[in-house]
This record gives structure tokens, sequence and C-alpha cells, in this order.
């Protein structure tokens, strides 16, 4: 065999072995810098779009309508595909993972999980199989998950409140691992809640205080009208008993000049 052939075979050997080892654990979340377009420009996650809107199918702990990402708490997404036996797998330690921060952490955490392909009825009948008890997003466009460069399946990515992915992993993760990749986040989430709501009760304290003292300062001219009111009494009652003793010097004047007489 020619040097060159050998070369070609053995680049050829690394090529398939590589592309093996990508069927097997999936293809990991776009965590190396951002690909440029062809203007040069770097492609971001700009999230300042707002909030991306997710269809919800009507399934078991799931319901029709819509949710948003980022939302005002904690999510918890996951990426699968329906023929991807490694989400299948996934899925009990999802729902453990899942039932866990919904104990501890109520309506701060909302946990879905998100495909693009595959009917409703399909989905529906897969996500019943697999025992999902959570939100059902369908997501045919994968808008979501363009925006936080995810690739491969399956994949779990922590979203906050502001929209910043604070963690990822894909493969299977068993549900330990799933929790304190969300906790933390939730715990910090959590204390920025209380910190908020401390600054406005704080902000709210002196203008409480400046409207009991609006009440007390408008009451004092009730006050000074009581005591004008007092005075013009007195001022009236010594007039009364001036006129009284001029009347009565006046009648003494009289009964004098009578008894002059």
């Amino acid at each position: 065999m020619r040097r060159r052939d050998l070369i070609a075979g053995v680049g050829s050997l690394g090529i398939l072995a590589g592309a093996g080892g990508v069927l097997w654990r999936g293809l990991p979340v776009g965590d190396e810098p951002p690909a440029a377009d062809a203007n040069g420009d770097e492609d971001t996650d700009d999230d300042s779009g707002g909030p991306i809107v997710l269809e919800t199918i009507d399934a078991t702990g799931s319901e029709e309508g819509t949710i948003e990402v980022p939302n005002d708490g904690v999510t918890v997404a996951m990426f699968f595909a329906p023929s991807c036996g490694t989400c299948q797998s996934l899925m009990p330690n999802l729902r453990e993972a899942s039932d866990q921060l919904n104990e501890e952490y109520g309506d701060d955490v909302t946990v879905v999980s998100i495909t693009s392909n595959r009917s409703e009825d399909e989905l529906r009948e897969w996500w019943d199989e697999h025992d999902g008890n959570w939100y059902l997003g369908h997501d045919p466009g994968r808008s979501l998950g363009v925006s936080y460069r995810v690739v491969g399946y399956p994949v779990v990515i922590v979203v906050d409140e502001n929209g910043e992915k604070h963690w990822h992993e894909n493969g299977v993760l068993d549900a330990r691992r799933i929790y304190y990749g969300a906790a933390p986040v939730l715990d910090e989430y959590r204390e920025r809640t209380q910190a908020a709501d401390d600054a406005d009760d704080a902000e709210a304290e002196p203008s409480e205080t400046d409207s009991e003292g609006e009440e007390s300062g408008g009451e004092e001219p009730d006050g000074e009208e009581s005591d004008g009111e007092d005075s013009e009494d007195e001022t009236t009652d010594e007039d009364d008993e001036s006129e009284d003793s001029a009347e009565n010097e006046a009648n003494e004047g009289v009964e004098e000049a009578e008894t002059d007489d």
C-alpha cells in the first residue's frame, strides 16, 4: 500500500471514530464562542426581544397553553427527541428531580421538557409511556434551543428570571445531579427576591411616616380656630361686663340726682 493511501485510510478511521462517539453520547451544548455570520459578526445570545413563548400540550402534568422563558422564577428545561433512547433513559431521573424541586421551591421553579417534532397525539402517548408529569413544550421552530445554542439530545439547562443560563449538561443525568444543578440558582433567586421585597418595604416606611405627619399637621388649624373662638368668647364677656358696669354707674347717677332734688 502506498503511503498516501495509508494516511488517507487512517484519517477515515479517525473520522468514523469521532462520528461513533457523537452517536453514542450525543452532541454537546454549544459552549464554544459563537460562530461568525456571513458579515463577520458574532452570533450571541441576545434576548433583548423579550421572553420566548412556548406552546404547551395538554398531557399528564401539563396543560394546553403557553409559558414564557424566562419567567418570574427559575426554569429547568430539558430538550429531547422522542426517538432518542438516551432521552427515554433520562425521564425517570428528571421526574425524581422535578418532584424534589417542586416540593422544596414550589412556584419558584418551572420544569419543562421541549421537543420540536411529532404530532401532539404522538407526544402525549410518548409522555404517558415515560411517566412525564410536568410541562410538555412543543417548539417546532426550535426558538428556545437556538437562543441558548442547544445542540443534540438530551440537554438540561437552568435559566434564571433574567434569562441567564447558569447550568447545562447533556446525556443521562441522575436526579441528584439535576437537583444540585438547579438548587443554587433557585437559592440565589430567592435571595434577590427577598432583598427586593425588603427594599420596597424600606421605601414604603418613610411614606407612611410622612402621611401620618400630614394628617397630624392638618389637625393644627382646628386647634388654632378653637383658640380663636375661645379668645372671641372672652372678649365678648369682657365687653358685656363693661356695658353692665357703665349701666350701673348711670343708674347710680340718676338715683343721686333724684335724692338731691
